[in-house]
């Protein structure tokens, strides 16, 4: 049965705040865009999952063979009962440059609210999956993704607003009956990124 050996999770690059407004790939403004220090990251994003000279920063990293990103969604003429959507062309774009280097389309079939669904297309592909989403809902994949193998230490419950610069890693486990491995990966691509991981809750540290 096929099955990735690999899967990486990350958050799209950064979104618009304060002064600074998001534009899209040909320089006009766009609030559902990334804003040039996103644009600046989904450029360095190539390097660090397929640099073109020496090894991959992260050993935990490795070249894509399948990436996901959220679909855009057109609000206009949506039910009352879809209880999530979202415009954003952010996730896309974080990945696009990534995708245009190694070759193939990004998998965009699936929106917000349908990480289920996300995970488990990504678990029937083969090699290496990367999935580039908004970070509320990150916390959910990963919860698909492991299922009743849950990482020991855990994953953390929430993925804070003001991180753009990590990457979660999830290998499956040796064993039916065996945990997922997990670990962090920080970016380190621009300046300010940091080398500190995402904390686990107070309850989860007490349990």
């Amino acid at each position: 049965m096929a099955a990735p050996t690999k899967i990486m999770v990350m958050r799209h690059a950064e979104k618009p705040y304060g002064k600074n407004v998001g534009i899209d790939e040909h320089g006009q403004e766009n609030k559902e865009c990334l804003i040039v220090r996103g644009w600046q990251r989904a450029g360095g994003l190539v390097a660090l999952f397929d640099p073109t000279v020496g090894p991959l920063q992260g050993q935990n990293l490795s070249v894509p063979t399948a990436i996901y990103a959220s679909k855009p969604v057109n609000m206009t003429g949506k039910g009352a009962d879809h209880k999530v959507e979202s415009k954003s062309k952010r996730p896309h774009e974080t990945i696009k440059p990534l995708a245009e280097r190694l070759g193939f389309r990004p998998n965009l079939h699936f929106e917000l609210g349908q990480e289920k669904e996300l995970v488990d297309d990504a678990l029937t592909q083969t090699g290496i999956v990367l999935i580039c989403w908004q970070h509320q809902a990150i916390p959910k994949i990963a919860k698909h993704i492991v299922a009743s193998n849950p990482p020991n230490p855990p994953y953390p419950a929430s993925w804070p607003g003001d991180r753009f610069d990590i990457v979660w890693v999830f290998t499956p486990p040796a064993a039916s009956s065996a945990p997922w491995g997990f670990v962090q990966v920080p970016q380190q691509l621009l300046a300010g990124d940091t080398d500190a991981v995402i904390s686990l809750s107070p309850a989860q540290t007490a349990a």
